[in-house]
């Protein structure tokens, strides 16, 4: 039992920390692609967790060992908000009064394609209407619209 828990708890650690190293964008927009890859690493966490023992009861320790990690951890980021950015980073800039940062939107895997998608769905069809584009710790592409005057 003891070496489930520990297995499950390695693996939930060792996925926060893939998760937070493949970038954002992975968790705000999920291609069909990235679907299969969640399916796949799904199965293959699940035969790692539980070994060779498929008993209800191991399957049960490690939704509850889960379960409890996540509670843990959101009472963690209340407490410790250095916790938070440190695994689920910071909002980044991609535009600045209507010009892209590209070294931002490198980094950050975000393409202009994506920022006129974001500035369109508010409105906006031109990036020179665009203050600030932002991408957020989720993934999505929040647009605050230049001031008209």
């Amino acid at each position: 039992m003891t070496e489930t828990i520990l297995r499950t708890a390695l693996a939930w650690l060792g996925l926060v920390v893939l998760i937070r190293l493949s970038g954002r964008r992975t968790l705000g927009e999920m291609s069909p692609v990235d679907f299969i890859v969640l399916l796949i690493m799904g199965d293959m966490i699940q035969q790692s967790l539980l070994g060779e023992d498929f008993s209800m009861t191991s399957a049960f320790v490690v939704v509850v060992t889960l379960l409890l990690l996540t509670v843990t951890y959101a009472w963690a980021k209340s407490r410790w908000p250095r916790l938070t950015r440190a695994v689920e980073g910071v909002p980044t800039v991609l535009v600045r009064n209507g010009v892209p940062d590209e070294a931002q939107m490198r980094a950050a895997r975000v393409g202009m394609d994506e920022v006129m998608e974001a500035a369109r769905k508010n409105g906006l069809l031109d990036l020179g209407e665009v203050r600030f584009a932002v991408l957020e710790t989720g993934g999505e592409i929040s647009i605050i619209p230049a001031a008209k005057g």
